[in-house]
């Protein structure tokens, strides 16, 4: 079966190419409507550079239902609306004991 070529240009379309712009990709759960918008840069060292951006790695973490995807490129108008979750890493804690 043969793609059309606007269906082509998507699935062309990888995780590394939104990184290097400098999009945010917006997970949408059809489920419970959660809404969670991620920075490219951030999730490309988690998912891989060469993930399909219209592919969604995982279900929702909430309920466990399908997720639509879709890229979005922030402006200066969504600065202190648009909220973005941004991975941690790994936190260490220390206690100190003192003798």
């Amino acid at each position: 079966m043969s793609m059309t070529p606007s269906r082509r240009k998507l699935e062309a379309v990888r995780l590394r190419h939104l990184a290097e712009d400098g999009w945010a990709l917006v997970y949408r759960c059809r489920a419970c409507r959660t809404v969670t918008a991620f920075l490219a840069t951030d999730v490309v060292d988690i998912w891989g550079p060469d993930m399909r951006v219209y592919e969604p790695p995982a279900p929702c973490g909430r309920c466990g239902g399908p997720v639509a995807v879709q890229p979005y490129f922030p402006t200066d108008m969504d600065r202190g609306k648009l909220r973005l979750r941004r991975p941690a890493g790994v936190r260490q804690l220390w206690k100190w004991e003192l003798y």
